[in-house]
């Protein structure tokens, strides 16, 4: 069986995550400041995890030998998952495997639907890189600012918080464990780049330019810039994680100072096929 996991009981499957508990998508919504769902086989104690990170990924951990769960997975996303997700914007059904050594082997069977197989960039920042990068000047028109709650109010389109509000619980929540920048052609708001997902020590950098007429004019990297300036003041890790045909994503990760690793395998499919 799979169940529903109370928020106050997200906690229980920290255990099933020992080697990720940095990791900023999964650690936000464990922590409940990020919106998404945890679904376990136990909710006193789980053993094996499907943790759904809103506009994000679908992670599956713990034991991967539970036919319990295993075999009602399937059947639980065409039923009760598809609908959500469809409603919030989703139409794609990713998913990452922990550790994916294991499940690898044993997702056919799980997902006799047949998921797609693609690839996933992680990064690794180097502060020093970072720190010798120098930007170039914006095209006239253009500028870049800190997101903050006066920029919100002077955003007639709302087109910050709805971005906001596809990965936070909450604008206050944002302001009080995220970051963010937008690029303004005028006054009207073109791109933003925000930490999509944050624990106590890292955040996860999600960055849009919505029209494409205002793309490459160095907007998306001025951007992260400015939100990776500001993690250094504060302490915090950047994370950078992107897929592989996101060939823009990538150039402009290692121009700041982000080191690309080794390419992992994930999942997807359209839930149309579910």
């Amino acid at each position: 069986m799979i169940y529903e996991s109370p928020r106050e009981q997200y906690a229980n499957i920290k255990k099933l995550l020992k080697e990720h508990k940095h990791h900023p998508v999964l650690q936000g919504v464990i922590s409940g400041i990020n919106r998404g769902k945890i679904f376990v086989d136990d909710v006193e104690t789980p053993s094996t995890t499907l943790v759904w990170a809103f506009n994000e990924m679908f992670y599956l951990a713990g034991v991967c030998t539970n036919h319990a769960f295993n075999s009602c997975l399937q059947p639980f996303i065409a039923d009760v998952i598809k609908s959500q997700a469809l409603e919030v914007g989703e139409q794609d059904f990713n998913l990452e495997v922990y550790p994916s050594e294991l499940w690898q082997d044993v997702i056919p069977s799980i997902f006799p639907v047949g998921l797609k197989v693609g690839e996933r960039v992680p990064f690794k920042f180097h502060p020093e890189q970072f720190s010798s990068f120098r930007l170039n000047p914006l095209p006239e028109d253009y500028r870049v600012l800190r997101i903050t709650p006066q920029l919100l109010f002077l955003d007639s389109q709302q087109i910050i918080s709805n971005e906001i509000k596809k990965f936070w619980s909450s604008e206050e929540a944002f302001f009080l464990h995220g970051l963010g920048w937008a690029a303004l052609h005028g006054n009207k708001i073109i791109g933003t780049c925000i930490s999509v997902f944050a624990c106590g020590d890292g955040l996860e950098i999600g960055i849009h330019v919505y029209d494409t007429s205002h793309r490459g004019k160095g907007l998306a990297t001025c951007m992260a810039h400015g939100m990776i300036t500001d993690c250094m003041t504060m302490g915090i890790s950047p994370h950078w994680t992107t897929e592989s045909f996101r060939y823009d994503s990538i150039v402009i990760a290692q121009k700041l100072g982000f080191e690309r690793l080794p390419n992992y395998q994930v999942y997807y499919l359209p839930y149309n096929y579910f």
